[in-house]
């Protein structure tokens, strides 16, 4: 018995890659590129936000007084809170909260550390110890476009939250009593 073969027509590639593309580009999509974007998004605001805090630090070190307003001039509290606050307000996605100014006095002959939270007791001494404002804040940055997946990862579908700071020598240490 002698069986015939009939050879088929082969098929163009085209027509299964053309069925498989959508699948490709959910995968590249959202595997890939919106990750990476909301990634890039988080890492910015982050990026604000200490930038925010920096100029703060450098605002209240420039201050005349730490707690008290005097003359009209803002003390480094408050002019940290309003500097911090004007960054929060300038961008979206951003959440700054638990401000926090404080005294960091560094001994000059053992570089011990100590920090505080109100004013000096006694007037500050440079020849003894030397004077930081120090601006710490928690921040929060929203993602771009939260991605729908039922595990929470900070950055992805939920905001990623960071502890930042920034320290500046004080400009007038004499202040710090007031």
């Amino acid at each position: 018995m002698r069986v015939n073969f009939v050879r088929s027509r082969r098929r163009s590639g085209r027509a299964s890659m053309l069925a498989e593309l959508p699948m490709i580009l959910w995968a590249v999509l959202m595997v890939v590129a919106f990750p990476l974007i909301d990634l890039a998004t988080v890492f910015l605001r982050i990026t604000f936000s200490y930038a925010g805090i920096h100029y703060a630090s450098i605002s209240a070190a420039r201050a005349n007084t730490f707690a008290n307003p005097v003359d009209g001039k803002p003390s480094a509290q408050a002019e940290a809170l309003s500097k911090i606050k004007q960054v929060e307000n300038s961008f979206s996605g951003l959440s700054i909260s638990n401000i926090k100014t404080a005294i960091l006095i560094t001994k000059n002959d053992t570089l011990a550390l100590s920090s505080q939270l109100v004013p000096l007791a006694i007037p500050a001494d440079q020849s003894v110890n030397s004077y930081q404002i120090e601006v710490s804040a928690d921040c929060s940055a929203q993602p771009l476009i939260p991605i729908p997946i039922p595990v929470k990862i900070e950055g992805l579908n939920a905001p990623i939250t960071l502890h930042l700071s920034a320290k500046q020598y004080c400009e007038n240490p004499q202040g710090l009593t007031i």
